[in-house]
């Protein structure tokens, strides 16, 4: 049996026992079900990872596999890609899919709601200036209200005859909306979100009521068609008092769309995730085989809802994945461009990597913090036998919130299995303060922070406190194990809302990204080109006039790039396309090259030109076999 086929039949397990159970119980039989199929799995190490993934099972298992056919083909279910995609944003993206679908289910609701046709009156009179407008935007906000509240268990089959539909919807309206629009209340993506609402609900009423025969009033189902149609309207309708515009429905497009949105701030989601755990960069190391820590973002979410101040919202998870969903495009990217410049001067890239290098590491650092290892040591054995509460010192709320479970019995060999990560829970403190007290004070990283600490102290347990040392905290705050506050003078950025100016900036920086890789690619591609090096050696150095050139049109494409997005952000088209910087280019023959003087007019014939948009390594294999002479096809080039 392959590694799908046996996936498959374990999800399909986990299924059947969710849905033979009792309502109360289906999930914990689901769970039970699980632990009973890892007993039984041998050793293949990517099924075993996957399978140790207990919140990935479920939410395939019991939430993706039921949707039917459009998803089951999906990459969610490849061992290989799972497999290496356990790392980061996991946690984040499972609680999105299963957001999706809570919103599906709401919107397939068999709830009382208007009609189609009285809603599409009040969204039409919603976008007039005036009282009936505002009217109108009020009685949808509360037709929203009423689709967030409902609590009816639906049937999502309703829509696996149209998912693929849905699905072609999305890709042919936003294919060509700028990535970081999306959610956003851009004028570009507003403009396509009401051409994809018309498309979605058009597509809709013809499939399910204008191919039947039967009046909408006298037939049940048809009714129950009408009103879904209804809801998606509204909900794909944004609001004047929302930050955020509506995404997509739910279907293929969509996810792929969130994986890539949330990678993307890969960076920053990492950063944010550290701010929860301690050993978030050490444990995985040191313990190759565990997979308690596999990904970083599901440690967070973990932390959090186990949190020691008790958090005690039922639905915490999907709290802070929204939270965290809703900032990926602004907050988070600048948080994410923030720690890859740290990185690339490699001040991210110093932590010690096996038990070797943490002991070194260690044993450079100062008498007093070496002290405090031995005293932390001591009070973690007191905590184990359950004599005594934590004393006061460096790195003990760190071992209180961390995901670790050092007081676990099976740990006998202290000097292998504690010591090694209690070093290196004090090496990470010092490194945190290394570096993110500068980080924390820009406005809005500190912001970024301290709007997670207002929905952290929300959700957590009314009138709760405790003890730490000489410590005392309270449901009013929050405690960061770092221990590291916000800088004097810095005023960090608490509204929900960003300023429209901040929102164009980051996007600004996120087309000169794009622009950036493909130069990047460019470069590539040129300095395996074999007509581009000094000597006929394979992968010689470069040729000292080409570098130079090279080196020169690098320069003058990113100048060009920050023009251009410059004049866009400007909203002036005729700065966009300046006709004093414009200039057709033209690459002569070879033989002509010699005595040519000036570049003769384009050709009206456009020959096959060559892109960077290709895999690096793909184009190092066509560089490599190119000629020493520009080909005939390759004479005219428009740049």
């Amino acid at each position: 049996m392959s590694e799908e086929s046996g996936l498959s039949a374990i999800l399909e397990e986990v299924l059947q026992a969710h849905l033979s159970s009792p309502i109360d119980s289906s999930y914990e039989s689901a769970k039970a079900k699980l632990a009973q199929e890892r007993r039984h799995i041998g050793r293949n190490s990517r099924l075993v990872k996957i399978l140790s993934y207990e919140k990935l099972i479920l939410v395939l298992a019991l939430v993706l596999l039921p949707l039917g056919r459009h998803f089951r083909e999906r990459r969610e279910f490849s061992v290989v890609w799972l497999e290496k995609s356990i790392e980061t944003v996991m946690g984040l993206y499972l609680r999105f899919i299963v957001s999706q679908t809570d919103t599906m289910k709401k919107l397939a609701s068999d709830d009382d709601f208007p009609d189609y046709k009285t809603v599409n009156a009040t969204l039409e009179q919603a976008d007039d200036d005036g009282p009936e407008g505002a009217e109108a935007q009020r009685q949808i906000g509360l037709w929203k209200m009423q689709i967030t509240n409902s609590q009816d268990i639906s049937d999502l089959a309703v829509f696996d005859d149209v998912f693929d539909k849905i699905d072609t919807c999305a890709e042919e309206v936003f294919s060509t909306c700028i990535h970081t629009d999306i959610g956003e209340k851009t004028n570009a993506y507003l403009g396509a979100l009401k051409h994809y609402r018309h498309k979605i609900t058009t597509m809709l009423r013809k499939k399910w009521l204008e191919e039947s025969n039967d009046a909408i009033e006298a037939n049940d189902i048809m009714r129950r068609y009408d009103k879904i149609t209804a809801r998606i309207a509204v909900w794909l309708s944004p609001q004047d008092d929302a930050s955020n515009a509506p995404i997509p429905l739910l279907s293929a497009w969509l996810l792929d769309y969130a994986w890539s949105s949330l990678s993307v701030v890969k960076e920053g989601v990492i950063e944010i995730c550290r701010w929860f755990e301690p050993l978030l960069e050490y444990y995985p190391a040191l313990h190759a085989k565990s997979h308690e820590m596999d990904d970083k973002s599901e440690v967070m979410i973990h932390n959090i809802v186990n949190h020691v101040v008790r958090i005690y919202a039922p639905d915490a998870d999907v709290q802070l994945c929204h939270f965290l969903w809703e900032r990926r495009n602004t907050l988070i990217l600048h948080l994410h461009n923030t720690m890859s410049m740290i990185s690339e001067k490699e001040t991210q890239q110093d932590r010690p990597k096996d038990m070797a290098q943490i002991n070194n590491a260690f044993n450079k650092l100062p008498e007093d913090e070496k002290q405090e290892f031995e005293q932390l040591l001591v009070s973690m054995k007191d905590i184990s036998k359950g004599n005594l509460c934590f004393s006061q010192g460096r790195g003990t709320y760190a071992m209180r919130i961390t995901k670790w479970n050092w007081g676990n019995k099976t740990l006998k060999n202290a000097k292998r299995d504690i010591e090694p990560l209690v070093k290196a829970v004090l090496l990470e403190l010092r490194k945190a303060r290394q570096y993110r007290t500068v980080i924390l004070a820009d406005s809005i990283i500190a912001g970024l922070r301290k709007q997670l600490e207002h929905i952290l102290v929300q959700m957590m347990k009314p009138n709760f406190h405790f003890r730490l040392g000489d410590k005392f905290a309270t449901s009013t705050m929050w405690q960061w194990w770092d221990d590291i506050e916000i800088p004097k003078g810095v005023t960090p950025i608490t509204s929900a809302n960003i300023d429209e100016a901040f929102k164009s900036k980051l996007q600004q920086i996120w087309l000169e990204q794009q622009d950036q890789d493909a130069i990047k690619e460019l470069v590539t591609y040129v300095k395996h080109m074999a007509c581009a090096q000094a000597t006929t050696e394979k992968d010689g150095a470069l040729d000292s006039e080409v570098a130079k050139t090279l080196n020169a049109l690098v320069h003058a494409l990113k100048s060009n790039s920050t023009r251009l997005h410059d004049c866009d952000m400007a909203m002036d088209p005729d700065l966009s396309c300046d006709v004093r910087v414009a200039f057709r280019f033209k690459i002569s023959k070879t033989k002509d090259q010699i005595h040519a003087t000036i570049l003769e007019p384009p050709s009206s014939k456009r020959h096959r030109s060559t892109t960077v948009s290709e895999s690096p390594g793909a184009m190092k294999k066509r560089a490599r076999s190119s000629p020493f002479t520009i080909s005939d096809s390759d004479e005219d080039l428009v740049g």
